[in-house]
């Protein structure tokens, strides 16, 4: 009967890895339109960027739910409050971490982004008093190592270090753990898509006065602009957050955040589908590893 029943729960606790995977896959794989988008002849700033995909992935998932299923909209005042907190920190991480981007190279700075799952293991243990475990800690070794070595950290010339930049990439590592660590704070019968919706409103309201998205909407671009800014917009901010969350409700925050490790070996990969860029042996050996430490981590739950 024991064995029954452990079923559901590693069959639920699976569906959240795989949930959190497909999330940082998304984000993974969009990151080369967002690097276009910002360093291309248009020049164009962080902030305008963010706020526009902010605000117009707002609208869509509202007007989604407003049609589809109303009903999740409704929500305690209470819970309200923490899913505000939730887009500050959704809307601070956006940030710093396209004006990273456009400080540094994409190697520099998601090396740096990535230590957030030792944050958030380090939180976990401290904070909400969580028992050390060395599968846990030797999953996150083996993901960030990978990580490290798939975003080329052996080779000196890939981390140009640029002040303004590593700042900006060091608090996207705090703001992407702590909104781990907050998002456990949602009681769990709270929807994801509520979650995501009221999080990413508050977002857009906190760009409003900063960077009026439209100004960047009636502003003339190419055709190419328009259909990167729809990629960033579904799969940089919609699909990704919703999945995330959702995998988030099923497995612990320290596992999550590991397990989005997987986002650097997507981005390496897609430019070197996209752009070209070749990828060298301890690329691949670092991708393998990331896959471990995510395995290490299932096997452990």
């Amino acid at each position: 009967m024991e064995a029954v029943s452990e079923r559901p729960r590693r069959a639920t606790g699976l569906l959240g890895y795989v949930l959190v995977a497909a999330a940082a896959t998304s984000w993974g794989a969009q990151s080369v339109v967002a690097k276009l988008l910002l360093t291309s002849g248009s020049g164009l700033p962080p902030a305008p960027l963010v706020s526009t995909r902010t605000a117009l992935a707002t609208l869509l998932v509202l007007a989604a739910i407003g049609w589809l299923r109303p009903g999740l909209l409704v929500v305690s005042g209470r819970d309200l409050g923490r899913i505000a907190v939730l887009g500050v920190a959704m809307a601070a991480s956006q940030y710093t971490y396209y004006f990273a981007l456009t400080r540094l190279p994409v190697a520099t700075v998601l090396l740096v982004i990535y230590t957030a799952p030792l944050l958030v293991l380090a939180a976990s243990l401290t904070l909400y008093g969580e028992r050390p475990r060395r599968h846990d800690v030797a999953a996150a070794t083996l993901a960030l190592a990978g990580a490290a070595f798939v975003i080329r950290v052996y080779e000196p010339a890939a981390l140009v270090v640029n002040a303004a930049g590593l700042a900006a990439s060091a608090f996207c590592s705090v703001t992407f753990a702590f909104y781990n660590l907050w998002a456990k704070t949602v009681p769990p019968v709270v929807a994801p898509w509520t979650v995501l919706t009221y999080s990413l409103a508050t977002a857009a309201v906190l760009w409003l006065p900063v960077a009026p998205p439209w100004a960047l909407l009636l502003t003339p671009h190419p055709p190419a602009f328009w259909l990167g800014l729809g990629v960033v917009v579904l799969f940089g901010t919609l699909v990704p957050f919703s999945l995330y969350l959702a995998g988030l409700a099923r497995i612990s925050a320290a596992h999550a955040s590991v397990t989005s490790t997987l986002e650097p070996a997507v981005a390496a990969a897609v430019a070197f589908a996209v752009l070209g860029e070749s990828l060298a042996w301890p690329q691949l050996a670092g991708g393998a590893l990331v896959l471990a430490g995510i395995g290490l981590l299932h096997l452990r739950a």
